[in-house]
């Protein structure tokens, strides 16, 4: 069966379980924190997909990364994982319901890629402005590049704005490359 065509379905019912318990916002960072330790623990993903350990005892792991036990919600989704043997599958099935929050609760992630540090409030009137622009939340996720010498990278879907130093240079060597040297 098809990877993306399972976890869809899984991050679907999911979504309608955690709304259904109005858990939408709790469940969504709970995932996000999964997520990011399921990316960075190796640990953690050789016992989710350890064929030895017991559901149990994989939920009691996963009851551990969290500062206070995870909601019903999520819990009783692992349950379900678990119970079905579709561990392999789960961080899919995480990154499908994280896209549909996202989708039902019009929120987009953006990337600005910079020479140097920028401040909070031009970002803070980067978002707003993109914001009014898509009718939407935008989350922006900032990085620095000192290769883009100076001006900024602006990536949201599939927009892009480069408006680099280094793009223009570059911009810049093609035309002058592409005519035929004259001297006068």
């Amino acid at each position: 069966m098809d990877t993306g065509l399972i976890a869809s379905r899984y991050a679907q019912a999911f979504a309608e379980y955690a709304a259904s318990r109005d858990e939408e916002s709790r469940t969504y960072e709970e995932v996000r924190m999964l997520i990011a330790a399921y990316r960075s623990d190796r640990t953690l993903r050789d016992v989710l997909l350890s064929p030895v350990l017991s559901a149990e005892a994989k939920l009691d792991v996963v009851r551990r990364l969290f500062p206070r036990s995870p909601g019903a919600s999520l819990e009783g989704f692992l349950r379900l994982v678990l119970r079905h043997r579709r561990e392999q599958y789960l961080y899919f099935m995480l990154h499908s319901y994280t896209e549909l929050y996202k989708r039902r609760h019009h929120i987009r992630d953006a990337l600005l890629i910079t020479a140097s540090p920028v401040d909070d409030h031009f970002v803070e009137r980067l978002c707003r402005t993109a914001g009014n622009r898509t009718h939407s939340e935008v989350h922006i996720r900032r990085e620095v590049r000192s290769e883009l010498i100076g001006g900024f990278v602006f990536r949201m879907d599939d927009v892009l704005i480069d408006a680099s130093i280094a793009a223009q240079l570059k911009l810049l060597r093609r035309k002058l490359g592409s005519k035929p040297n004259r001297i006068v």
